[in-house]
């Protein structure tokens, strides 16, 4: 987290003199840098206006930061670069429901009150949709890694050595698989020639005994 400056805070609203809290908003809006949405989805109501909670949500949710729309922790990614979230579905629920209820345009006066509880809806949705959720996820834990590794480049070296291994693992399993497959296909093929001929023979002794 850090703390916007009193002029930034001035410029936004003159009547606000407590620090506010923001995210940083990598992304750009209308090819433009984007001011850094407030995030107020965390504090008490009384410290935003509703104009800047709408604001907040609206921003976040045209960056396509849906973690931030909904106030809920960002993927991090292991040393392969695949997410690792630990946001459980029960958090997730509350994390919905208080978004809502606080753009909601019963409770929020501001004029896209509207536009933002609607945001907060298709974000649901998204989250609830587990092929957009797993592809929302996975490009949050790619940047993650990507900024692990302009600290650290050795990272990006490791990561494919990790994935050759993990490939080498996997076409061994996908062998082994396939050949306990033509395993078991050939038993069962067998079994089958074994009791035709069962029946053959069978019945070769009801006409020797005719």
């Amino acid at each position: 987290e850090r703390m916007l400056t009193a002029a930034n805070v001035a410029m936004a609203d003159p009547n606000v003199r407590r620090p506010v809290r923001v995210v940083d908003a990598p992304h750009e809006i209308d090819g433009a840098d984007a001011e850094p949405a407030v995030h107020v989805l965390e504090s008490a109501r009384d410290e935003h206006t509703d104009e800047e909670i709408v604001r907040a949500v609206l921003e976040a949710y045209d960056r396509k930061d849906y973690f931030a729309c909904l106030n809920v922790r960002k993927p991090d990614c292991d040393d392969l670069g695949r997410p690792v979230w630990d946001v459980s579905a029960p958090e997730l629920n509350r994390a919905f429901r208080k978004a809502s209820l606080r753009v909601h345009p019963d409770k929020n006066t501001a004029s896209d009150a509207r536009k933002a509880f609607d945001a907060i809806g298709e974000t649901q949705k998204l989250f609830k949709d587990e092929t957009r959720r797993a592809e929302v996820l996975r490009k949050a834990a790619e940047e993650a890694f990507r900024e692990k590794c302009k600290k650290d480049p050795e990272l990006m070296r490791q990561r494919a050595k990790l994935q050759e291994k993990a490939d080498a693992e996997s076409y061994h399993d996908e062998m082994k698989k396939q050949h306990d497959e033509a395993r078991r296909r050939a038993a069962e093929m067998k079994a089958k020639a074994a009791k035709m001929n069962r029946r053959k023979r069978a019945a070769d002794s009801d006409d020797d005994d005719d």
